[in-house]
């Protein structure tokens, strides 16, 4: 027998090129902040209420909650009316991710977003519910506030 010799393959480039991301820019180089100002927060409420959707105002008030208290998706969705102390003005929020309870001071429009939700959805334990009467969906949230 003869020895066989093996060829170099035909297909491809022998050279391996190194591939680059087509979102190879930092993420600091596109964005200096990572944070919405005060402005911008407004324009989306009121963006959201000139829409008139069904749920405009309890959409509104999610982006409220998250931007004043740092809120993740997980914490708006099971945010419970007991949570909410109406005499002293404040909201106990249950942080995820080992993160520590805190008890924070709820402003004027906020108290008054609540109330008017309140008086929407008298029945549920639930401050933002969906339309089946349970805690809103994360993807819910997700896709549309947080």
């Amino acid at each position: 027998m003869t020895p066989q010799t093996l060829q170099p393959s035909k297909v491809g480039k022998t050279e391996k090129q190194e591939r680059q991301s087509p979102n190879f820019r930092k993420y600091s180089e596109v964005r200096t902040r990572e944070h919405l100002l005060p402005e911008e927060v407004s324009a989306m409420r009121s963006a959201i209420k000139k829409s008139k959707g069904r749920d405009a105002h309890r959409d509104s008030t999610i982006i409220l909650l998250c931007y004043r208290h740092g809120l993740r998706v997980a914490e708006v969705a099971s945010l419970r009316w007991e949570q909410i102390d109406w005499n002293g003005g404040t909201i106990y929020v249950k942080r995820v991710k080992k993160g520590t309870p805190s008890v924070q001071p709820l402003s004027g429009l906020e108290i008054r977003s609540l109330r008017q939700l309140q008086r929407d959805y008298p029945a549920s334990p639930y401050i933002f519910q969906s339309s089946r009467l349970g805690p809103l969906a994360h993807d819910t949230i997700d896709r549309r506030h947080c």
